[in-house]
């Protein structure tokens, strides 16, 4: 499983996660701040898969 960040084309953050066939498996909501979205990709790896890798696709 990893994560991919996204800016979307009204500039708000999102990501999804995507399984090892690279499937996506969730979809978040947007958020305004990437930190924001970063935090929650943070919490989400600490509960569940602490190894996962996160790509950020936004250009920031």
């Amino acid at each position: 499983m990893y994560f991919v960040i996204y800016k979307s084309k009204n500039d708000q953050y999102y990501f999804v996660i995507k399984g090892a066939n690279r499937e996506v498996v969730a979809t978040s909501e947007t958020y305004y701040y990437k930190s924001t979205a970063q935090r929650t990709i943070d919490s989400i790896k600490n509960s569940i898969s602490p190894n996962s890798n996160v790509i950020d696709m936004t250009g920031d």
